[in-house]
């Protein structure tokens, strides 16, 4: 748990030391394509049997800011290459969704089933987590794929979302999508998947201005495509991207929620 003093830090990082760094990420995606790197969304890569050698694929974790989201999604539009987006349920703006879909984008809920249950119940220990809230919570998630259909027409994938109560616990929500649930709900892959991990050379995420703007896991993603390195997969949640005071206020908000 922060202290006071440090939680303020953190606050005031937010508000007033967040930078835009929209002009960033498209320098970064000019690089790769002038280092012959194929940019493309986890569903062209799967859909093309995992190709590998340069290969950079685009994962965005629409968490809190779609207005960020929107704005990268304008980068890649205009340098003609594919991301895949991830939404909550609280980030999803319909006619973003649409557009998306429209150019070609891959899109796709990131889901927190079993996170809002094990909050809804105030769990307190993972060995609380009975067959009976798994199966509650696949059926659930399966009426959510429905109507993200339904209102959209098209979704092949899903991506599990790392809420408070899922590091609280120690339980991803993507335990509920097993191979039998994809199967069942036309799933193509859940983007946790081992298949999906085991192929990937170097793995890389953003971190938020109060960590620095850090890469997690090693290197950024500018070392690794100068290195040469075969199939990166970026990870960015908008909201470390795009600065806007009273977006990040709202944001703020939405991560005071999230707990």
């Amino acid at each position: 748990m922060d202290k006071p003093m440090n939680r303020w830090k953190r606050i005031y990082r937010k508000l007033f030391r967040q930078k835009d760094r929209i002009g960033e990420y498209e320098a970064l995606l000019k690089r790769a394509l002038e280092n012959g790197y194929r940019v493309m969304s986890l569903l062209e890569w799967v859909r093309e049997d995992y190709p590998s050698g340069h290969v950079l694929l685009l994962r965005h974790d629409v968490d809190i800011d779609s207005r960020g989201a929107e704005r990268m999604f304008e980068v890649e539009r205009r340098l003609g290459v594919h991301a895949s987006y991830y939404f909550r349920h609280l980030t999803m703006k319909s006619s973003l969704v649409k557009r998306m879909l429209r150019e070609g984008f891959e899109v796709g809920l990131h889901y927190e089933t079993l996170a809002l249950k094990m909050r809804y119940l105030q769990l307190k220990d993972k060995k609380e987590i009975s067959s009976e809230i798994l199966l509650s919570c696949q059926q659930q998630l399966a009426g959510e794929i429905q109507e993200f259909r339904k209102s959209f027409g098209s979704m092949t994938s899903l991506c599990s979302h790392g809420a408070a109560w899922n590091r609280k616990l120690g339980v991803p929500n993507h335990i509920l999508v097993d191979d039998t649930f994809k199967k069942e709900h036309d799933i193509l892959f859940e983007a946790y998947d081992e298949a999906l991990r085991e192929r990937i050379t170097t793995y890389i995420s953003d971190a938020s201005v109060t960590d620095a703007s850090v890469w997690r896991y090693g290197k950024s993603p500018v070392e690794a495509i100068e290195q040469g390195d075969s199939v990166i997969l970026l990870l960015t949640h908008p909201e470390h991207w795009n600065h806007h005071f009273l977006s990040n206020v709202r944001k703020l908000w939405l991560s005071f929620l999230d707990r």
